[in-house]
């Protein structure tokens, strides 16, 4: 399968309809692929401003905006997939279209995990979705989807052998002229590796006025998490990779494990609030953990090859862990920053001595390399949940959504 991602540059809601243009240069540009993924909210803008700013007479409603799409799809004969905001029984949702070759609609997913400003308009979708094509089965998920691993291991679990990604990553630093977002950053590829399927991200570029600022770099990601292609971090681009399936690879989990991730047990609430604690680092990992215990930390330890697969680090993050203690020698940091991130907690890699400390937003805060010989860890930062003040990963779980398939059995 030929593959591209269209990036596009950012448009403000009274901008919107000069998306149209570039949409068909672009389309144009990636006329010899079979699939093109356009971001987020591609039209009219991610930044709705408000929902009665959507309803102005300015902006195209969804039945046009499809009709758009589907010209494009058949005009070039390529599957199209591409977000858009979906107007059904009076609400609002963050959706994607896939349309064939034909222009014909095959679908819509909806958004799951509402980011940020989604929640001032938004409603959340209550299905996750896969769809056959001519290629094989494909999943979708919108942006802060990716953050949970129950989403992407739920459409692995329905059997999509790719993952189709529309979305508007934001720049969360706020030192100027620098970009951070943990999804082009470790997390995509991270996705990639635990699953088994490659992913094709179509991101955002520039800014909507002084609103919001997106970190571009567009990305199509092997299934073994090797960079196909990329988009830099501005401008208008498309990006094109020839993609082949690996083996899909849905989590093995065991009775309790699957019980503890699709329960309706609300996660621990911490009765007190977190310590600060002073590591000595070039201890073994016996002294790492008895030190953070001793002074009311929260500790779970696993081995490093627990790191490959969400679960273990879930079911302890969900059981109130604070720092996750890591066994082992580090290969790759992929997997560690990203179970940090995924569940903003502490990890810690240690054997005879300490390797890396990473803080919950998945940052390196500490290698053996450097020189000082301590580190200060604020454990309440693990107890707050919160991406920003409006997203908490655990409010944002929805169990009844997932598919984690049946549990392993040992004989």
């Amino acid at each position: 399968m030929i593959a591209a991602c269209a990036q596009t540059q950012a448009t403000t809601m009274d901008q919107a309809a000069s998306i149209w243009p570039v949409m068909d240069r672009l389309a144009a540009e990636a006329a010899e692929a079979d699939l093109i993924v356009f971001p987020e909210a591609n039209y009219p803008a991610y930044y709705l401003e408000s929902a009665e700013r959507y309803m102005q007479s300015d902006i195209e409603r969804s039945d046009a905006v499809l009709d758009r799409y589907a010209k494009i799809a058949a005009k070039h004969s390529f599957w199209l997939v591409a977000g858009f905001i979906e107007e059904d029984g009076g609400r609002l949702y963050n959706s994607a279209v896939v349309f064939d070759r034909s222009g014909k609609k095959i679908g819509v997913a909806r958004k799951n995990f509402l980011w940020d400003c989604d929640h001032q308009w938004y409603t959340s979708g209550d299905a996750l979705s896969v769809f056959d094509t001519e290629f094989g089965r494909m999943g979708v998920l919108i942006c802060a989807d990716a953050r949970i691993p129950e989403i992407p291991a739920t459409l692995i679990g329905d059997g999509a052998q790719f993952i189709v990604q529309p979305t508007a990553w934001v720049n969360t630093t706020k030192v100027r002229r620098t970009y951070r977002n943990i999804q082009p950053d470790f997390l995509i590829r991270a996705r990639a590796m635990e699953f088994g399927v490659p992913l094709l991200c179509s991101n955002k570029a520039g800014r909507e006025g002084s609103v919001l600022e997106y970190v571009g770099q567009s990305r199509i990601v092997s299934a073994d998490g090797k960079t196909l292609a990329d988009a830099p971090l501005g401008g208008e681009h498309v990006i094109g990779a020839e993609v082949e399936f690996g083996t899909p690879r849905p989590p093995r989990l065991d009775i309790a494990t699957r019980q503890r991730l699709m329960s309706s047990e609300p996660p621990h609430v911490p009765e007190q609030p977190g310590v600060v604690c002073t590591v000595k680092l070039r201890r073994s990992a016996d002294a790492i953990a008895a030190a953070i215990e001793s002074a009311g930390g929260r500790l779970a330890r696993l081995k490093m090859a627990d790191m490959a697969c969400f679960a273990p680090a879930r079911c302890h993050a969900l059981d109130g862990a604070q720092v996750l203690l890591v066994e082992g020698r580090i290969l790759d940091d992929t997997f560690v920053r990203t179970r940090a991130a995924e569940n903003h907690v502490f990890v810690i890699v240690a054997t005879d001595t300490a390797q890396m400390v990473v803080d919950p937003e998945g940052t390196i805060a500490w290698r053996r390399v450097d020189w000082q010989d301590s580190l200060k860890l604020d454990l309440a930062w693990a107890d707050v949940k919160q991406f920003n003040p409006n997203t908490d990963m655990w409010a944002g779980r929805r169990v009844e959504c997932y598919n984690l398939g049946a549990p392993e059995t040992r004989a």
